[in-house]
């Protein structure tokens, strides 16, 4: 969310309530409401808001469940499958634009109905396309379909949890594909973003949500982070360095800024065991 919130004003009420009369809120700073029921939709909607044309990427990782899939895909502008992600594609929220790979899964499956080649074609019936060059995965091949075609923005879904390696690949297109769009990495349990070099951001986020900065390029100098339990003045932080894990907020809003340098902010959307999206 960004920093500056034009248009958040606040007025004291006959009982002396400070109110929002944008979000009519009870409590607020700037316009973030502090004070609405705490929902993983909502927080996640929260962390990564749509500001521009929108991909849902769905990678070969052990897919989310239905109604996670069935909030990303409400604003998703195309919806891509990477390989054999997603199959049997009736089974999802919505059928996708385009299934993208080198299909090596999708051959490894005797239903699959393939038609495709690198000028394009079909699985199963729906627009495929082939790409059979081995320099970038299958999650890399369908970002850079979409960054063609003017994506401002990407949520990978099933990004991790399945092969480690291919998981900390995921994670490193956040900062690999930085320059060019901005990407979330979602899943039932959290959402992870960067935040980017010299910049401050606020969140209003409920009391006792869960977050971890993580340096996953390089160290980050002077991060000053507030609202936390463990809060951080001017700090470095550096891979393998110091934890930073498992702080949670305690003072909305959380704000974060970062001088030198990106950190990934992975904020846990489940609060206890009993706490699902449905």
């Amino acid at each position: 969310m960004s920093s500056t919130r034009p248009g958040a004003t606040t007025t004291a009420g006959a009982t002396g309530t400070t109110r929002c009369r944008r979000r009519r809120a009870t409590s607020c700073w700037g316009c973030a409401t502090t004070s609405e029921p705490w929902h993983p939709a909502g927080l996640a909607r929260t962390l990564f808001p749509k500001q521009g044309r929108r991909a849902v990427v769905l990678c070969d990782g052990p897919p989310p469940p239905y109604a996670v899939l069935d909030h990303w895909l409400a604003e998703a502008d195309v919806f891509i499958c990477a390989d054999a992600a997603g199959r049997p594609y009736e089974r999802l929220p919505r059928l996708p634009d385009l299934i993208i790979g080198d299909f090596d899964a999708l051959r490894r499956d005797e239903t699959a109905r393939i038609a495709a080649d690198e000028s394009g074609g079909t699985v199963d019936g729906l627009p495929a396309l082939h790409v059979a060059e081995q320099e970038s995965t299958d999650s890399e091949k369908a970002l850079l379909w979409a960054l063609k075609r003017f994506f401002a923005e990407a949520v990978l879904l099933g990004a991790t949890g399945a092969r480690l390696d291919h998981s900390f690949f995921n994670v490193s297109l956040v900062e690999r594909f930085a320059d060019r769009m901005s990407l979330c990495i979602a899943d039932e349990f959290s959402v992870t973003i960067r935040l980017a070099p010299h910049s401050f951001t606020h969140w209003p986020l409920p009391v006792g949500t869960g977050f971890s900065l993580i340096p996953l390029a390089s160290p980050v100098s002077d991060v000053n982070l507030a609202g936390a339990a463990y809060p951080l003045h001017d700090a470095r932080l550096a891979p393998g360095g110091p934890a930073t894990v498992s702080n949670r907020v305690v003072a909305p809003p959380l704000g974060v800024r970062v001088g030198r340098g990106s950190l990934l902010l992975s904020v846990s959307l489940l609060r206890d065991r009993d706490r699902r999206w449905s």
